[in-house]
């Protein structure tokens, strides 16, 4: 649920730049919108990094380590996505009803954001530490069935939310702002682009080879195969989002080096935390492993 929506709205942050009204926009919108961009980013980046470190660190086997590290992640996204569903409240609706206005909605929207996601979820488990006993939750290892399950599963869940990007970027080539862009900043919107066709590619691959190579039946290569492919997919989602941040940045700046910051600054995030963290992560498990 949170991927599908985040990525929509990087999306209609992406598109909203080229709109005609931009140009009408006040500074401190586009200061907000700005803010909006890194939030969204954030929450990019935690909500996918579960199932990187599912698939490099525990080869799809169903741990309660990733158990508690799905339900950390996902809390900790919840106050970013907060704080940027609240910026675009405030960047839309600035100029139709002004700024107080604008301001009181954006505020409104943080808050009951926040008490509905993290203010009622703790008064209930106030009162569910009083009755529950032991987690009933062990480790165990997880059959082949449930492991492509998963796997299909995790594909599903960012491959929505990458085809709406997709067709947030097509919009946004046909609108005429885009054609007033330099050529430079042009080039750099198609890598992205034709970076995240590649990525939704490859997160369909692992549903059509297990139609047309195993017929729908489990087996250890399609998991082996489909893990490869979702983690490679990554890559090129994560060179079409930083080369949208670049354009993003580019319009809302105005100027290439704050877009270079911007853009490097996210490929590194991402990077870090769908890759590097998870290849740390299971070197160290191994080693541990190594020692028992």
């Amino acid at each position: 649920m949170q991927m599908l929506g985040v990525q929509v709205l990087f999306g209609f942050q992406l598109q909203g730049l080229f709109q005609e009204t931009f140009l009408l926009l006040p500074p401190s919108v586009l200061i907000v919108d700005t803010i909006a961009l890194a939030m969204v980013i954030i929450v990019l980046g935690l909500l996918l990094a579960v199932p990187c470190q599912h698939r490099i660190v525990e080869q799809g086997e169903a741990s309660l380590r990733i158990f508690q590290l799905s339900m950390r992640y996902a809390n900790y996204a919840l106050l970013p996505l907060a704080a940027t569903i609240s910026c675009d409240i405030y960047a839309a609706t600035r100029l139709p009803f002004g700024a107080a206005s604008s301001v009181v909605l954006a505020s409104i929207t943080f808050l009951v954001a926040v008490g509905a996601w993290y203010g009622a979820g703790i008064a209930l488990r106030k009162h569910e530490t009083q009755l529950r006993g032991d987690s009933p939750l062990r480790e165990t290892k997880t059959d082949l069935h449930p492991k492509i399950e998963q796997l299909l599963t995790e594909a599903r869940v960012i491959l929505p939310g990458a085809q709406a990007l997709l067709g947030f970027q097509l919009i946004v080539m046909m609108s005429k702002a885009f054609g007033d862009l330099p050529s430079s900043a042009q080039r750099i919107h198609l890598i992205a682009l034709m970076s995240l066709v590649l990525a939704v590619v490859l997160l369909i691959a692992p549903a059509a080879i297990h139609r047309l190579a195993f017929e729908g039946r489990d087996n250890a290569r399609l998991h082996a195969t489909g893990s490869r492919l979702i983690a490679l997919a990554l890559l090129p989602m994560i060179c079409a989002i930083a080369c949208d941040v670049w354009v993003a940045l580019f319009r809302l700046q105005g100027g290439q080096s704050a877009a270079d910051l911007g853009a490097l600054a996210t490929a590194c995030f991402l990077l870090g935390a769908w890759y590097v963290l998870p290849l740390i992560v299971r070197a160290r498990v191994r080693y541990r492993a190594g020692q028992t």
